[in-house]
């Protein structure tokens, strides 16, 4: 137990029971889990208040991670974690971060079970290492997506927008060249928030000279990667610059709020619209009805409006919390209970709470001892339970955002291999290998179909092409992965009693010739179950890497309409399944 811990969780408890008193009075106020604890990012760790048991856990002990990211469900949180080789080089004095972002994985922990799972290493990265954003949770809590840069082996001002789908734990390469602006003397990963209108990020950089900057509010499709971008209008004094920007759900739409100043202005990114809010959002509970709205209001005499004082709606009274943060993105944002009648925010090197009828200001919850922590850029505060902003306010003042042209993709195919896979050239295919990631770098050698090699390195977008760094015992060098449409190259795995493999996850296929074949609850004919029949000439999706069952047959999993499953890629010479 932490020091000082025992009497701090006493004054907890009796918060606790007079926060009961309180529900019992509020019937507005749904059934929630009270006892659904803090997770707070102190000091490079991940902790764990739990009002329950009265404790205070320490839950990593790295002493280098950025977080915790509560997913929408509330079921999982998500952080960033400095990778242990730059942390040794940091130490050694042979690599420096002044600021920008530091290689970096991404762990997820289930908060029922409270075990870990790695989502991102740095498997395959330059001597560099991999750069990552803070991943984001999609609105369905199924998918991560974050931004990444090796800047050994990519262009340090264009980063790939990748996409983690937790059902299949494949991460694909949902855009190749996200333009990072400008970035100063060092690499700054920048935030990405992702809501019901898509995946958003604001980009700042000079047309000409520094003498002419702009600020865009770029929208990604989550499906397909198509971007949209806004111009918002910067100022030469820049004094309208977005402080803040999060998706609200506005009278059941889902718009970008972009907080200027003491104001904030929406933009609908369906319909190119852009209007005056007339007060400022609410943070409040996921799906709870009655519970604490919290209002992000500027300090009065803060005239750049970085400064945010946050008020507390309950019913027809406001009450001020006493907290005050420096702007109001997640790090600094406050978390609310499950019953949503407390709040709690990161408060030096401790959690402090309020709740109704406690006066100004907050308790201490617990303590964490002060020492000094890897800086991890914009790392989270704490979560409590699911929140989401809500407006109510009219809307003044519309008029069109003006939409930039979208950017034609530089290479049209979305990867789908990563480093430390083996891959394997498909059926009537030759490839030329070459000495760098372009169709002017030197031809070393070719690859002929079947041959198999390990992929070291890549993806990199160029001359319309991605390309990996493959090597086997014969030749090593930069091969693309595909084109016009048709990939060539494929993930490789070798089963005994299966024909070649000429399919990869992601791609669309359909049932070759006439035969039906069973879709089943998992790999094989042994053991599993038919929950469904793929008739010739049916249609469907492959959402993962293909196994091979205990017979030695290849298996995908696939999407066919509503039904999810598996099915079989063939059997000795024949082709069940082919390219749609």
């Amino acid at each position: 137990m932490l020091m000082g811990e025992s009497h701090i969780m006493k004054r907890l408890l009796l918060a606790l029971l007079s926060a009961a008193t309180i529900a019992l009075i509020y019937s507005g106020v749904g059934a929630q889990n009270a006892n659904q604890p803090i997770f707070s990012y102190r000091n490079g760790d991940i902790w764990k208040y739990d009002p329950a048991s009265q404790t205070a856990t320490q839950l990593t002990h790295w002493g280098y991670n950025g977080g915790p990211i509560l997913s929408p469900d509330g079921n999982k949180i998500v952080y960033l974690s400095i990778a242990s080789n730059f942390v040794t080089q940091f130490e050694a004095g042979t690599a420096s971060q002044a600021g920008g972002s530091a290689p970096a994985n991404i762990w997820l922990m289930d908060i029922a079970t409270e075990s870990f799972q790695l989502i991102a290493d740095q498997s395959g990265a330059s001597h560099a290492g991999v750069l990552r954003s803070l991943p984001n949770w999609s609105p369905d809590s199924r998918q991560l997506v974050w931004l990444q840069l090796d800047p050994g082996l990519q262009s340090l001002d264009a980063a790939q927008l990748k996409l983690h789908d937790l059902a299949t734990s494949l991460t694909t390469t949902l855009v190749n060249n996200v333009d990072l602006g400008f970035q100063g003397d060092d690499i700054r990963m920048p935030s990405l928030r992702w809501g019901d209108g898509g995946i958003a990020r604001l980009h700042f950089d000079f047309r000409s000279d520094d003498a002419d900057p702009f600020l865009q509010i770029q929208f990604f499709e989550a499906a397909s990667g198509a971007m949209t971008a806004y111009d918002l209008g910067l100022n030469e004094s820049r004094d309208n610059t977005v402080r803040d920007f999060i998706w609200v759900n506005h009278r059941g739409r889902s718009l970008m709020a972009l907080q200027i100043k003491d104001y904030w202005d929406l933009i609908d990114p369906l319909a190119g619209t852009r209007s005056r809010l007339s007060d400022p959002p609410r943070l409040q509970n996921r799906g709870l009805s009655g519970g604490l709205q919290l209002i992000p209001l500027s300090v009065a005499n803060d005239s750049g409006g970085w400064n945010i004082h946050w008020r507390a709606n309950f019913g027809n009274n406001t009450y001020d919390t006493g907290y005050q943060s420096y702007r109001v993105n997640r790090n600094n944002r406050p978390g609310l209970s499950p019953d949503g009648l407390q709040v709690a925010w990161q408060d030096s090197d401790r959690v402090s709470a309020w709740q109704i009828g406690s006066g100004t200001g907050g308790r201490p919850l617990a303590d964490t001892a002060s020492r000094w922590a890897f800086p991890i850029p914009q790392p989270f505060g704490l979560v409590w339970a699911p929140t989401e902003w809500i407006t109510t306010g009219a809307l003044e003042g519309a008029q069109a955002a003006p939409a930039l042209p979208p950017a034609a993709p530089s290479c049209p195919l979305a990867p789908l291999l990563l480093a430390g896979q083996h891959a394997i050239l498909g059926p009537g295919v030759s490839s030329r290998i070459r000495a760098g990631a372009s169709l002017n770098a030197d031809i070393v050698g070719i690859m002929d179909a079947g041959d198999v090699a390990l992929i070291e390195a890549g993806p990199i977008c160029a001359d319309g092409y991605h390309w990996y760094f493959a090597r086997n015992e014969e030749i090593a060098g930069w091969i693309a992965e595909g084109g016009g449409g048709e990939y060539w190259l494929l993930y490789s795995i070798d089963c005994a009693n299966s024909p070649p493999i000429r399919l990869s996850a992601t791609m669309t296929a359909r049932v070759a010739g006439s035969r039906s074949l069973s879709v089943r609850n998992g790999k094989g004919n042994v053991g599993t179950a038919a929950i469904g029949v793929a008739s010739p000439g049916d249609i469907f999706s492959i959402t993962g890497r293909p196994e091979c069952d205990l017979s030695g047959e290849r298996w995908y999993p696939i999407q066919l309409g509503h039904l999810l499953g598996w099915i079989a890629a063939g059997a000795g010479d024949e082709y069940y399944i082919e390219s749609a």
